[in-house]
């Protein structure tokens, strides 16, 4: 199992980056049987700020995503020098 970063997605002012969870399952001879992607939450930066959402209908914090996705560090990185 994995978690991982999808692809920004442009949304007007607001650019919003996808986090779930990867599990795959393999075979003996390492060859893919099944895969499952299950969306967990999405980092969301706009003009005004940046904020994460859930998707199990819980808050989150901007820390609790950046602990599932250490990746997304560079992006809010990133983003903060921009403005």
């Amino acid at each position: 199992m994995r978690v991982m970063v999808g692809k920004e997605i442009k949304a007007g002012d607001r650019t919003i980056w996808p986090v779930m969870r990867i599990f795959v399952l393999k075979t003996r001879e390492d060859r893919v049987q099944a895969i499952q992607i299950t969306p967990l939450a999405m980092l969301i930066i706009e003009p005004a700020g940046q904020y994460a959402v859930s998707f199990a209908g819980e808050p989150m914090t901007i820390e609790a995503i950046l602990e599932l996705a250490a990746p997304l560090k560079d992006v809010l990185e990133k983003s903060r020098r921009l403005r």
